[in-house]
């Protein structure tokens, strides 16, 4: 009994088993505010490339873009981008004008691009069901969905993330916007 007494009464060892219960917990609160402020900052760049972008489109600067250099404005307006190359071949456009007489719009597709796919770098151009500038006062309907991937999709907020996404290990960051082609 006297063994057992001095066991339970040891002291050592206390402070790494503190160390061992908290250091986790802190651990996770620290990776899931890195991937939470990452996936907002990625967001936010795709959000204003898209406005800037569309801007141009809208004044006409942007006459007799293709679709191709379209996705590639984008991804060099936006600052969070390692690589353009990978930027554009994570993204999906679609574009088509509001019908005005009955403001019917149709609903733009939920599917992005598949990373888990290979990427043909020849692929033709998109259909016009897909993507088309529009004429002059045309109101457009412009839906860009760009994949990424989380740095950290084992925390609960990367996990959460992929969980809504399509089964490719990648998150969906999707950026809309209306604007009103301007008169030639």
């Amino acid at each position: 009994m006297n063994r057992l007494a001095r066991f339970l009464a040891d002291e050592r060892g206390t402070a790494t088993i503190e160390f061992v219960f908290v250091v986790p917990v802190v651990l996770i609160i620290f990776m899931a505010s890195v991937e939470s402020s990452l996936y907002m900052a990625r967001y936010v760049m795709l959000e204003r490339s898209v406005d800037i972008v569309v801007r141009d489109i809208r004044l006409g600067r942007l006459d007799g873009l293709t679709h191709a250099e379209l996705k590639r404005r984008i991804c060099q307006t936006s600052a969070l981008v390692n690589s353009v190359q990978q930027c554009v071949d994570s993204m999906r456009i679609w574009m088509q004008p509001i019908n005005t007489a009955n403001f019917a719009m149709v609903a733009p597709p939920r599917h992005c691009v598949d990373r888990s796919a290979p990427i043909d770098p020849l692929a033709p151009e998109p259909s016009a069901t897909e993507f088309t500038y529009g004429a002059d006062n045309d109101i457009m309907l412009l839906r860009i969905c760009l994949k990424e991937r989380p740095m950290f999709p084992t925390t609960a907020v990367g996990a959460s993330l992929i969980a809504d996404g399509e089964g490719d290990g990648n998150y969906a960051l999707l950026a809309t916007s209306v604007f009103v082609n301007e008169p030639g």
